[in-house]
């Protein structure tokens, strides 16, 4: 996992060196073990190298192979695989890395090469035939890609504050972003970023850069609604096919040089990597786990994850966050900083201690287990949109049972069941309607000017089908923010993440499958739940999730007067806040009104606009 930084001069200028080295320079978290540049005539690539494969220099970037050159961030899991092939082709390889691999294919096959790579990237490839370069992002976009133009310059790189070093760059905040985080809490929902004018390679896509007209075009390599054809199965080879592509996935990110360890939840998808890397003898004793712990049980996980840990033998780590270091400690504005953007909640926090303790521990790669959800109806919205599937297609009978079932693995009555779903589904559309209706303000908290601003920007994504849903989490309101979060909290330590649930053949297996696979007799994730028989049973058929998570709403009231002081100084920040904001925290501690999370989101998109000089027309 690593760093890059591309420089382009508008005037065909070669590249200061002092000015691409500051651009790297500050991603050198992201790569720690060397650095290396490469000029042409009116470009220039940076690299930092964190060494995964191939620890010689022999994997030093960036790497030149005749015509081509190339800065790298990511994994290819099948670079053994495609290597073999190119060999049968006639190609020769010098070094062990899968970086090579990515030239040799590019050279081979073009972009198509792109639909070969099975992994986790965002690279550029300087192609002197051409005179361009060629920027590509993976399938998920689990590795980041960043771009902007700065006065005589192109620019792109792995994280946003690479810009800010460059003459000329002025932070200036996108506020139809800004809003709709603030008001509905979304994060990376499209090619635009925080910053003004700094957009994000999307994923599945690569952009051409012709480096005589510095004219480019960005085009999709990869549609994940085309690749998930849908597949008629029985239950048995569902369930097959399922292992099958799991265990493939887990077995190909264990490719490593440096020491493997595992993100562990305790919940149904963390536990069924460390438990089939137990099963099937992928690593031996040297792999270790790292749990996030909280001493309130309401948001604590280790009894399960202690189930795993006695069956497998593997050595376990346990962090217990807290979460008043965050202010105390200041770690709140480092991680702001390091994210390039503001954030909704706490449960970051306990990503970043699972980092820091994984880095504490020498481990360099870690399996998580986020993507699943998005795919195998892991939330809670899923299943109420498999009850108007099913509805919809005036399957009643299977509707009711399965709200009695769901139900009946809750503890509740099948008419509190009914009308939560009810009221997730109506409640709050009904609400805004009506403060439209008599022309109250949705976002009291807000300015007038804003409160034009988020009925302009409001963005709602609404699915009557699993498939559709699955897609827009996947693509839009889920696993971009998640990705985002995740890379920069292992980056920050140095450490590179693999996700074996974003292995794009899972993936598109499953969105393909009926519904009736992922959601079945109440449960979620049914499909996977059956596939993995290592799982121990207490796990296998829980009914709660909880993942990451961090108990905000107690963590502010215990804090109360410092996160009061906080939103007193939010509440002048450039005509973005009124005094509601403040009145209506004080009634929350009071008791009066309940919990919003606009105190959080508030609090970070303050510090985050300090931190970064923003400016907010």
């Amino acid at each position: 996992m690593c760093g890059i930084s591309v420089v382009v001069d508008y005037r065909d200028r070669q590249i200061d060196p002092d000015l691409v080295k500051s651009v790297n320079d500050k991603v050198t978290h992201r790569g720690p073990d060397d650095e290396g540049f490469f000029y042409g005539d009116n470009f220039a690539f940076g690299h930092r190298r964190l060494s995964i494969l191939d620890l010689s220099q022999a994997g030093h970037q960036p790497m030149q192979r005749e015509n081509l050159c190339i800065t790298y961030n990511g994994e290819i899991y099948n670079y053994l695989e495609l290597r073999d092939e190119l060999k049968l082709l006639g190609n020769t390889f010098i070094s062990e890395t899968d970086t090579e691999v990515i030239l040799a294919a590019y050279r081979q096959w073009g972009t198509e090469a792109f639909k070969k790579f099975n992994g986790m990237w965002a690279f550029a490839i300087a192609d002197e035939t051409k005179n361009e370069v060629i920027f590509c992002r993976d399938h998920f976009g689990i590795k980041p890609l960043y771009y902007t133009t700065v006065q005589n310059y192109f620019l792109a790189g792995s994280e946003i504050k690479q810009f800010t070093v460059v003459p000329g760059f002025i932070p200036v905040l996108n506020k139809s972003v800004a809003v709709n985080f603030l008001t509905a809490g979304l994060l990376n929902y499209s090619e635009q970023t925080f910053f003004e004018g700094v957009n994000e390679l999307k994923a599945g896509n690569f952009l051409t850069y012709n480096l005589v007209t510095h004219q480019f075009q960005v085009l999709p390599w990869y549609d994940l609604q085309m690749a998930s054809i849908s597949v008629q199965e029985n239950s048995e080879t569902a369930v097959e096919k399922v292992r099958s592509l799991f265990l493939e996935s887990v077995k190909v990110r264990m490719r490593s040089d440096v020491r493997v360890g595992s993100c562990l939840s305790g919940g149904i998808d963390s536990s069924s990597i460390v438990s089939v890397i137990a099963s099937q003898r992928m690593a031996n004793q040297d792999f270790a786990t790292i749990t996030s712990c909280y001493k309130d049980s309401r948001y604590d996980e280790q009894k399960f994850s202690d189930l795993v840990t006695k069956q497998t033998g593997f050595q376990a780590a346990k962090v217990y966050p807290e979460l008043n270091d965050l202010l105390d400690k200041g770690i709140l504005d480092v991680m702001l900083y390091h994210q390039d953007q503001p954030f909704s909640t706490a449960s970051h926090f306990s990503e970043y201690k699972v980092f820091e303790k994984a880095k504490e521990e020498r481990l360099i790669v870690m399996q998580d287990g986020q993507g699943s959800d998005e795919y195998l109806c892991g939330y809670g919205e899923f299943f109420d949109t498999r009850i108007i599937e099913l509805i919809s297609a005036f399957k009643w009978t299977e509707a009711i049972s399965l709200i009695r079932q769901k139900a009946a693995h809750k503890k509740v009555s099948f008419f509190s069941e009914a009308k939560r779903m009810l009221h997730s589904r109506l409640t709050v559309r009904v609400i805004h309607a009506l403060k439209k209706i008599a022309g109250k303000p949705q976002y009291p908290w807000l300015t007038d000017n804003w409160q034009r601003l988020a009925v302009k920007s409001n963005l709602q994504w609404r699915a009557n089908t699993i498939r559709d849903l699955s897609i827009a989490e996947i693509c839009q309101t889920s696993i971009p923010y998640q990705l985002h979060s995740e890379d920069r909290n292992s980056m920050l330590f140095s450490i590179e993440s693999r996700l074996p649930f974003l292995d794009h053949r899972l993936v598109e297996y499953c969105i393909g499958l009926d519904s009736s696979h992922k959601i079945w007799n109440g449960y979620s994730k049914y499909v996977l739940r059956e596939a993995i028989n290592e799982l121990p049973e207490a796990i296998k058929f829980r009914k709660d999730k909880m993942g990451f998570v961090a108990p905000d709403r107690e963590w502010i009231l215990q804090n109360k007067e410092r996160v009061r002081d906080d939103l007193i100084t939010i509440s002048k920040v450039a005509g973005v806040f009124t005094e509601e904001l403040v009145n209506r925290f004080d009634k929350f501690v009071e008791g009066k009104l309940g919990y919003e999370p606009i105190y959080f989101r508030a609090m970070t998109f303050s510090r985050f606009c300090k931190i970064f000089n923003m400016k907010i027309s």
